[in-house]
């Protein structure tokens, strides 16, 4: 496990969001187009309108393909999270694997860590053991 690994499920989780906030906010492309026809009462004479609409063909597609990233992302999240709880499990130290759990999985700041573990560790000595234990894999 390196440190870039642990990082990289904080990245995942904001990209997940991201992709979330463009799928609420897809908007279908509006098109405009001509047809022929004649008008509603006499003397029907045959005349050009324009229409203006959605292309819900278009926005189904985009929809599709925004939904597959995320799935692939999601995917992605759970077998990296799944990677870290067995890393995690391998840890003697339990102070450090509740930090890592914290700090990776959980994406507390250091001070949010420090404060859900309490008995007066401040989040520097968190931090600094933390690293340490890295540096030594």
């Amino acid at each position: 496990m390196t440190r870039q690994k642990l990082k990289q499920i904080r990245h995942l989780k904001r990209e997940i969001e991201l992709l979330e906030e463009q799928i609420l906010n897809l908007e279908a492309g509006i098109v405009t187009d001509k047809v022929r026809g004649s008008l509603p009462h006499h003397p029907w004479i045959e005349t050009t309108f324009h229409i203006t609409g959605f292309d819900r063909k278009e926005l189904s597609q985009k929809m599709e393909q925004l939904k597959r990233r995320l799935q692939r992302r999601v995917d992605d999240l759970i077998e990296l999270r799944t990677e870290i709880i067995e890393f995690v499990e391998g840890i003697d130290d339990s102070l450090l694997r509740q930090v890592i759990i914290l700090r990776h999985v959980n994406g507390l700041t250091w001070e949010q860590v420090a404060a859900e573990i309490g008995s007066g560790t401040t989040w520097n000595s968190l931090r600094m053991m933390h690293d340490r234990f890295l540096e030594g894999l």
